[in-house]
């Protein structure tokens, strides 16, 4: 059995050795047992795809007792429904508005590092000037202590 086809069965193993039914998972997470029971034997056919299906499979894992970062990442690797990447959605977004030249890029280039919390970027250049302009001011008030 390859690790993709592993995926579920292995979340229902951890499932069941902790003792936790599908019925206690369906009724914290409002999902539907269907929508568990398809986890576990990889069948995604009915799950949503992107931000959702990384939530439900991180709930499922905290709920198990497995690390969920981990079983994330695993579950964004064997499958088209975690797809984090942003470019397959906007080229399908672009075939169904009829843009088949798309130039977006999904890249962020190495010299810039985006603030999360959605402020200006900052080119790295900049970044370690502020950062040995700090420095500078620490040594200088220990130098004095």
């Amino acid at each position: 059995m390859s690790p993709r086809d592993a995926f579920g069965p292995n979340l229902r193993r951890a499932r069941i050795q902790r003792g936790v039914s599908l019925q206690q998972i369906a009724q914290e997470t409002k999902v539907s047992e269907e929508l568990w029971d398809g986890l576990e034997h990889n069948d995604f056919e009915r799950w949503p795809n992107g931000i959702f299906a990384r939530a439900y499979i991180r709930e499922y894992a905290r709920m198990i007792g497995v690390d969920p970062d981990a079983t994330v990442d695993e579950f964004c690797r064997w499958f088209t429904q975690g797809d984090r990447r942003v470019l397959r959605l906007v080229r399908e977004q672009a075939h169904i508005i009829g843009h088949e030249q798309l130039q977006y890029r999904d890249e962020v280039p190495p010299d810039v590092v985006q603030d999360r919390r959605g402020l200006t970027a900052v080119p790295a250049a900049a970044r370690q000037e502020q950062s040995s302009g700090l420095l500078t001011k620490l040594r200088r008030a220990f130098s004095k202590a």
